[in-house]
């Protein structure tokens, strides 16, 4: 199924039955994954499509009074005149009321499990610095290394000033330079050394290896926590 929208229960038909099934259609998708260790971008999705739902569940009355209104009759005394919300009527209301009824804790059980996998993996990994590391470790590059893989893959990383997205205010930034086969010859050590003689903007450079014991998907997974593990080692 494709991306799930921020707006999915207000698009196409307002009907808790059809907004349902497209929830349920999206949320075996996002098992899926889970189940192949596919945790990047449903995880952070799955926090959008949340937080949304509770955002929206708690200020209908805001939303309600946002809509265009119409004037529906006169009463009185003292004359006044009643609106009535173009949009918002009472079974509106009660579908999207169904629909977020519904949603919500199954929003919340698949983002706790994906959370759990989460931790779980990031606790499998090990972060280890290669060399000594610089005064300002903010730049270097970040070797992934699965034992039971022949290719190791280097990225470069930097710390960024500001991020909106990171409970922290910064993140980190990866960017694929190269892989390579471990050998008695071809060490860590001596990559360290090649990229330093070969990438010369970076003299000094913080260099980090993040070890797995298991194969696990990289863009989905391995880079997203690295990113993490890295954040905190280097902020």
């Amino acid at each position: 199924m494709k991306k799930l929208q921020s707006d999915w229960f207000t698009q196409n038909w307002i009907d808790a039955e059809y907004q349902k099934y497209v929830l349920m259609a999206y949320l075996q998708t996002v098992r899926q994954n889970f189940t192949e260790n596919k945790l990047y971008p449903d995880l952070p999705d799955l926090r959008g499509h949340y937080e949304t739902g509770v955002r929206f569940s708690r200020g209908k009355g805001t939303l309600n009074a946002a809509f265009p209104k119409r004037a529906q009759r006169v009463v009185g005394p003292p004359p006044r005149i009643e609106y009535k919300s173009e949009v918002m009527d009472d079974e509106y209301m009660a579908e999207l009321d169904a629909i977020m009824t519904f949603a919500l804790p199954r929003f919340h059980s698949m983002l706790t499990e994906g959370q759990q996998r989460w931790a779980d993996i990031a606790s499998s990994l090990t972060l280890v610095p290669i060399g000594l590391l610089p005064l300002r470790p903010e730049e270097g590059y970040l070797l992934i290394y699965t034992p039971n893989k022949a290719e190791t893959h280097v990225y470069s990383f930097q710390l960024t000033l500001y991020s909106e997205q990171e409970p922290g205010g910064r993140m980190i930034r990866l960017h694929f330079v190269e892989a390579f086969r471990k050998s008695l010859a071809h060490t860590f050590e001596n990559v360290k050394l090649d990229l330093i003689r070969r990438h010369r903007h970076l003299p000094n450079p913080a260099t980090y290896m993040l070890e797995s014991d298991r194969s696990y998907p990289v863009q989905e997974t391995l880079l997203p926590i690295a990113r993490q593990l890295l954040a905190q080692a280097v902020a």
